[in-house]
């Protein structure tokens, strides 16, 4: 075998390897619409929500009729986002585990809750290093801002700005070994 050949069958060897390690990927099927959201999609933004009520305090609420009202930049399909109706349903068992009683209807409260979601929502992220690992990032980032009123008079009480974060990770190692899950 000539000089060339064998400068050939080196290339040809390579390219073989390049498109071996290239075909190998670690796969995390996620079924769509249909299916509804992904865990990781759904556990992320409840557990920075949780983070982010851990500072807040229900306690001036007790013995009082709240109404909640929840505002945030997502679609919506009808009257409110499931991103709202999920808010207003996860702040509603905070105020009754606190003592506060919900209204029926707005006329009915004494306070009314106004919350802005500025943020509530995921990140997600993939990284892919040919053979060695493989990574998925799922950030969880809610941003509210709370503003309570007094009904009769629309007076404001108590404003609040409330932050949280959830990392959850997961990563395959040669594409074999995993998921190996990290939550933050």
């Amino acid at each position: 075998m000539g000089r060339k050949e064998k400068a050939l069958f080196s290339w040809a060897k390579i390219i073989v390897l390049i498109f071996f390690l290239a075909s190998a990927c670690a796969t995390k099927r996620y079924w769509g619409p249909t299916m509804g959201r992904s865990a990781d999609s759904q556990f992320t933004p409840a557990d920075a929500l949780e983070k982010a009520l851990k500072s807040a305090s229900f306690d001036r609420y007790r013995g009082r009729t709240v109404w909640i009202e929840v505002y945030s930049l997502t679609e919506r399909t009808g009257e409110d986002s499931p991103e709202e109706r999920f808010l207003r349903s996860w702040l509603a068992e905070k105020l009754v585990a606190n003592g506060a009683r919900l209204a029926n209807s707005v006329n009915q409260s004494e306070i009314l809750l106004d919350v802005k979601a500025r943020v509530f929502g995921i990140h997600q992220t993939r990284r892919d290093f040919i053979l060695l690992l493989y990574v998925e990032l799922t950030d969880g980032i809610v941003d509210l801002h709370l503003t309570a009123y007094e009904q009769e008079s629309g007076k404001i009480l108590h404003t609040e700005d409330l932050k949280g974060e959830a990392k959850y990770r997961e990563y395959y190692i040669l594409y074999i070994f995993g998921p190996i899950k990290s939550i933050k």
